[in-house]
């Protein structure tokens, strides 16, 4: 009985080395891969609210009456990307009823015509500052849906099921060390599954990326 008690523990433990380093780099790819995600994301959406910041701050040198309307139109984009885009955003919703106020935020640039160089040079600076919002607006709504395949997370939580399995199956004549041991491990990668799971997807996650630098700029820059 002992030898073959021995022969068991030899047999689980070459597979438990095996399925765990498995199982480990699996796990620690889908980590880093959703924590890039996440990190790509906020970095979309602050270089959105850097464009829209530099492109509000160039319509204020336009003559009254366009350079308010112009703004104002910009706060009130600014104020709908947090209040309506971010709750559609969570709900993996791509917003799109904001497409009509930058195509009149756009007709209302390029119906302007310069009377001057200066104003001809600055008009057309804006111009391309508005392009450039346009583009970060757009990549911020193409990553609405960004999140890892489901198959990944139906293969986490076999593994977990399968690991502890694993554990149950271990052989110990002390069954207070026993669960100790199987009880930290778990715990341990119960954690790891969970902050992973909690930044994906990005916008709709429980750790997911807060609109904060379209608030910051509406309270300090469009105040």
């Amino acid at each position: 009985v002992s030898s073959a008690h021995e022969e068991w523990d030899r047999v689980l433990g070459y597979a438990m080395q095996s399925y765990g380093i498995f199982y480990g780099i699996l796990l620690a790819l889908i980590a880093v891969s959703v924590y890039e995600n996440f990190q790509r994301v906020s970095v979309v959406v602050l270089d959105e609210a850097s464009a829209l910041s530099t492109f509000y701050r160039a319509v204020s040198a336009y003559p009254a009456p366009l350079g308010e309307e112009l703004q104002e139109q910009l706060r009130v984009y600014t104020q709908n990307v947090i209040a309506l885009d971010w709750p559609l955003q969570a709900k993996d919703i791509i917003p799109a009823y904001g497409n009509d106020q930058v195509d009149s935020i756009q007709a209302m640039l390029l119906a302007y015509e310069p009377t001057s160089g200066g104003q001809q040079a600055l008009h057309q600076q804006t111009v391309g500052l508005y392009f450039d919002f346009v583009e970060s607006r757009r990549a911020r709504l193409d990553e609405t849906k960004l999140a890892l395949p489901p198959l990944l997370w139906v293969l986490v939580a076999v593994g977990a099921i399968l690991n502890a399995l694993m554990l149950a199956l271990v052989e110990a004549r002390n069954l207070r060390v026993h669960l100790i041991m199987s009880g930290l491990i778990a715990v341990f990668v119960a954690l790891l599954i969970f902050v992973t799971a909690a930044m994906d997807p990005p916008y709709a996650g429980f750790l997911n990326v807060p609109p904060e630098p379209f608030q910051n700029l509406l309270d300090q820059v469009m105040t």
